[in-house]
């Protein structure tokens, strides 16, 4: 299977070590916490089952479903943030609007990707 075949949240196996899907392009690794880039083209083993196909989008939301969903994007993006201005001791503008780009708000891949 391959890395964007996984659902945001779904924990599987990379080149022997455990990780979690935390955005399109990025995994935290299993007891550090320390986030990772993973290639679209890598291949994965899930360990809680199967994944769902990747791109399908609820088409309706009610109120509720929406502010969780904000809320839950705002909490990704700020630990996104905060790892990277851990790793680098800051943070540039750069980086900011990478962390932005690379985190989908549906926890699915977009088009553009």
């Amino acid at each position: 299977m391959r890395f964007p075949q996984l659902k945001i949240g779904q924990r599987f196996d990379y080149q022997g070590k455990t990780y979690t899907k935390t955005g399109p392009l990025a995994a935290s690794e299993e007891g550090t916490g320390v986030g990772s880039m993973i290639r679209r083209s890598a291949k994965v083993t899930p360990l809680d089952g199967p994944a769902a196909p990747a791109g399908q989008v609820k088409q309706r939301y009610s109120r509720e479903e929406a502010a969780a969903l904000c809320r839950d994007y705002k909490s990704r993006l700020a630990k996104a943030l905060k790892q990277a201005a851990d790793a680098d001791g800051g943070l540039q503008i750069e980086q900011v609007l990478s962390a932005i780009e690379a985190l989908d708000m549906f926890g699915v891949e977009s088009a553009a990707e």
